[in-house]
């Protein structure tokens, strides 16, 4: 009996997470009205955006909100994701890249939902805005050095293994090594970060815009390891 009750929580948090990565999908190929079906039709929803508060009671209004928030964007790319239950909540978290009106913008939001008979009965969702990002940044960040472009000057070096380091997971030691390691630098010098974890990137991007410190450049290399040149503000 308690082997049956494990197996159907299992399937039952796969059942919830397969929706999740589901709800990211369609607004990523631009199809916010599939986000229905996960929703009961009096659904309700409370949406918290840098600018103003909203309150929904049915899915028509939350699923036309999306397509405000996401009908004209297009190159969608997902910066980082996450779904996970916490405790009774589901919580589905995103970053995307995208251009909207042919501008280049970072968004971010987080929700909290509670099921109620396989669909999402209350929705509770935060929102970043859409957070204007200049072409040259972009560039630097996501493609490395262009044609001609040297590679930041580094003043220190900090090289975070999983392997050795972590045991395989990096979100939770990290960035308090970056911010340990800048701690003891001057205003305007550059760390130079190695790490074999391809999560890192969302972590480092998102503390550096918290931080107010600046990510100058990320370089991909043939293996797993990513190099970060953070400059201290």
């Amino acid at each position: 009996m308690v082997e049956m009750l494990m197996e159907n929580e299992r399937l039952e948090r796969l059942g919830l997470r397969q929706m999740g990565e589901d709800w990211v999908r369609a607004i990523t190929d631009g199809e916010p009205e599939r986000l229905e079906r996960f929703c009961q039709p009096d659904v309700v929803s409370q949406l918290l955006t840098p600018n103003r508060y909203v309150k929904f009671d049915n899915i028509t209004d939350l699923v036309a909100k999306f397509r405000e928030w996401f009908g004209e964007c297009s190159d969608f790319q997902v910066e980082h994701s996450r779904i996970e239950q916490v405790g009774e909540w589901l919580g589905i978290f995103y970053r995307f890249l995208l251009k909207k009106q042919g501008d280049w913008y970072t968004i971010e939001q987080q929700s909290y939902c509670t099921m109620q008979g396989g669909r999402i009965a209350h929705f509770h969702l935060l929102c970043s805005g859409f957070q204007p990002v200049a072409l040259n940044e972009q560039a630097a960040v996501m493609n490395g050095p262009g044609e001609g472009e040297a590679t930041p000057d580094r003043d220190a070096l900090l090289v975070f293994l999983t392997d050795s380091a972590t045991g395989g997971s990096t979100c939770a030691m990290l960035t308090p090594a970056i911010k340990s390691k800048l701690r003891v630098m001057n205003s305007g010098q550059v760390l130079e970060v190695r790490v074999d974890d391809p999560t890192a990137r969302g972590d480092i991007e998102a503390w550096c815009r918290l931080s107010g410190n600046t990510l100058l450049r990320m370089i991909e290399s043939e293996g797993p390891e990513l190099r970060f040149f953070v400059r201290k503000k």
